[in-house]
């Protein structure tokens, strides 16, 4: 089969040609350049030829999928035509870069669909075949799953209708033939049982582990974004995130405390590799810890299974915010939450980094009383008492 490049570069000659691209489809090609998708088919015992479109106008693969359902209207044998994989392509080159969960929606795609029918044809997929795909998902309790992968399969085949691969949708529908599933929080506590929760990391933890929880429960930041950290990122007066660090792409500043600096000093002290750019870096690789180190060190211990993760910090932090009377745009601001319509976000592009200055001081200020009732000092007394450091400096 000829290439679309090559197909472009050919030429008129003095007499009209053809070039047979595959089964009963050529090209042909004009005395006056004029490039013309043709069928061969046979009709009452003789061939009939019939005009698909033009060139360029009809792609090369346009024309093959226009061919194989002409053959296949009149029972004919079918021929290639445009693959699952290639609307798969096709949707990926228009969703790259604009839908935060690109990644994830691209890798889950391609394992739970792609890697079964992706080489069978599209006008061959029927519902049935997708949803034999996803029952065994369904059963095994993945109905989160099961709803993202038919949003998205749909999605692939909207787009290969537009794109002219198909006449129309046949999964238009399939989205309602699986239960919606129940929607579960990220475990979480009451803010008001922090004290405990500080308790328990200080007698379990060990020093690695208590450091990153504290910087995770200051910074409120997700925990993809905590190990994303870089030395670089952190000045006198914030840390500032790039905004492809952050799940909103948008840039994040964390405000800087006298508490915060002082966990940051420690945390710096503590690692292992002192070489790494990364503030919580892997012992032997130039890059960060995982993102699941906490989850996983939490997971383990009994007295948080099931009751607390890393995310569900976010959670006691955003609960403190409302119960103590801090204003819900700068509530959201702290957790890098995107609120407000397209419209208001447009003229709203501050991101509240004064008054975040102050409430960060009071919900670091509640945190060091945590562990001040359970007992646990969590910062030098010349930091959380200044007096006391300016008279031991007289002394």
């Amino acid at each position: 089969m000829l290439t679309s490049k090559e197909i472009k570069e050919l030429q008129p000659k003095d007499k009209r040609y053809q070039i047979t691209i595959q089964a009963g489809l050529a090209l042909r090609v004009q005395r006056s350049g004029v490039k013309s998708w043709i069928l061969r088919v046979p009709q009452n015992g003789r061939m009939v030829d019939i005009t698909l479109g033009h060139y360029p106008e009809m792609t090369l693969q346009h024309a093959c999928a226009i061919a194989r359902r002409r053959r296949k209207d009149l029972e004919l044998e079918p021929s290639g035509s445009y693959t699952v994989r290639d609307a798969f392509k096709f949707w990926c080159s228009k969703k790259r870069g604009r839908i935060i969960s690109y990644r994830d929606e691209k890798i889950r795609l391609e394992k739970y669909v792609i890697s079964k029918i992706g080489s069978r044809q599209l006008d061959s997929i029927t519902p049935p075949i997708l949803i034999n795909l996803m029952e065994p998902i369904d059963q095994a309790g993945k109905g989160s799953t099961v709803k993202r992968l038919l949003m998205r399969t749909r999605e692939i085949f909207d787009m290969a209708v537009n794109a002219g691969y198909l006449h129309s949708n046949p999964l238009a529908k399939i989205t309602k033939v699986f239960p919606v599933p129940v929607v579960s929080h990220m475990p979480s506590v009451d803010w008001k049982e922090l004290p405990v929760v500080v308790s328990q990391v200080e007698k379990l933890a060990n020093e690695k582990y208590r450091l990153l929880f504290y910087f995770s429960l200051a910074t409120l930041l997700r925990p993809a974004e905590v190990v994303s950290i870089r030395l670089e990122w952190i000045n006198e007066e914030a840390i500032t995130i790039p905004a492809e660090h952050m799940k909103m792409k948008r840039v994040h500043r964390v405000p800087l405390t006298p508490y915060l600096i002082n966990l940051i000093t420690d945390i710096k002290n503590a690692r292992s590799n002192q070489r790494s750019p990364f503030l919580f870096p892997a012992k032997n690789k130039n890059k960060p810890i995982s993102t699941q180190a906490l989850a996983k060190w939490m997971h383990d211990q009994d007295v948080f299974r099931d009751r607390l993760v890393p995310h569900g910090l976010r959670a006691i932090g955003r609960s403190w915010f409302a119960d103590n009377n801090v204003p819900f745009e700068v509530a959201e601001a702290c957790l890098a939450h995107v609120v407000g319509s397209q419209v208001v976000r447009a003229y709203q592009r501050g991101d509240y980094f004064a008054p975040r200055q102050k409430i960060f001081l009071q919900w670091h200020g509640y945190i060091m009383q945590c562990a001040q009732c359970a007992q646990v000092f969590v910062m030098k007394s010349d930091v959380t008492e200044p007096e006391t450091k300016k008279t031991k400096k007289t002394r």
